[in-house]
């Protein structure tokens, strides 16, 4: 086995391979191993990511015929500039010192600042982090809900409520997400090119991309953009700008994007994540009907918590 990190971009044929295995693993696993952003970034040029492989073969032979299939590689790991990182094992390689290689160099590129996402924490996830000195920092639950009534959105005075324009609410859109998140950097930093690339994907909808807006200015002031992949809906991402925070605008607006997911789409079920401390959204979604369905945990060094 050889282990080998790799600058952004990876070659055409390895970013396919390495899509393969972990579309490999969430079929056995019945959880995805790499995060969306992940995914996205094995593809085009993206700064400071760092990809590590695991492949059966001699150094050097990336993007040839070594790697033009799954069956070559065993495992991968990526490194953002965060020092968040991730990594999926193939299962047939599992339990074999294919994990541990991995996070070992992870740990000699990510140093003390490194956080290792472990998606679902699967059994074995523990003990990996452990057995190198790795501790939970941060926990992230998976919920879902079944379909079921739903109350009324009430808005806030002097909002009204319409879908996402391409090419002209981009701006506005990524101001009041950076205003929102300003202390999640992974979503609150997003840029134009993120923007971009998620607009670009086949689940992007503006029909299910609600903006919440003052009547009088046109201001964004929240909002709740859903996903459908698969067959699967999901609460996306939902944002209110500071100055709305405490108003109900948050919950307003999830009424908003679960009635079209329920209604309009037709679908039995929808999905999110929420970051285990943001506990106001945790009691809003229990009380609308989610329940945990998973847990996703990140992992660091002990000696940083």
């Amino acid at each position: 086995m050889t282990l080998e990190a790799v600058p952004s971009p990876l070659p055409p044929a390895t970013a396919a391979a390495v899509t393969e295995l972990a579309r490999a693993a969430a079929q056995s696993d019945g959880v995805n191993p790499l995060s969306e952003r992940t995914l996205l970034h094995l593809d085009g040029e993206h700064p400071g990511d760092l990809h590590v492989l695991a492949y059966i073969g001699e150094p050097g032979t990336l993007g040839v015929s070594g790697l033009q299939t799954v069956g070559d590689l065993v495992g991968y790991a990526s490194l953002a500039p965060d020092s968040s990182a991730q990594l999926v094992v193939a299962p047939r390689a599992r339990r074999q010192g294919t994990g541990t290689a991995l996070l070992r160099l992870l740990l000699d590129h990510g140093g003390p600042g490194l956080r290792v996402w472990a998606h679902g924490r699967l059994p074995g996830s523990d003990e990996l982090a452990a057995r190198l000195g790795l501790g939970v920092t941060r926990e992230l639950y998976f919920l879902r809900r079944m379909s079921g009534p739903l109350p009324k959105p009430v808005w806030p005075d002097g909002i009204a409520v319409r879908t996402f324009e391409p090419g002209r609410d981009e701006t506005a859109w990524l101001g009041v997400n950076a205003r929102a998140f300003a202390e999640h950097p992974e979503q609150g930093s997003w840029t134009s090119s993120d923007l971009a690339d998620r607009m670009g994907q086949p689940w992007f909808d503006p029909r299910g991309f609600f903006l919440a807006v003052e009547s009088e200015t046109g201001a964004v002031a929240g909002f709740h953009w859903t996903k459908v992949e698969d067959s699967v809906g999901e609460v996306y991402v939902v944002g209110v700008d500071p100055a709305y925070q405490g108003s109900g605008l948050g919950k307003a607006l999830t009424i908003e994007g679960l009635r079209h997911l329920q209604e309009d789409r037709g679908l039995s079920s929808v999905v999110l994540y929420v970051d285990g401390t943001n506990t106001a959204a945790r009691a809003l979604y229990e009380k609308l009907g989610f329940t945990t369905a998973a847990l996703d945990v990140q992992f660091g060094p002990s000696d940083a918590l």
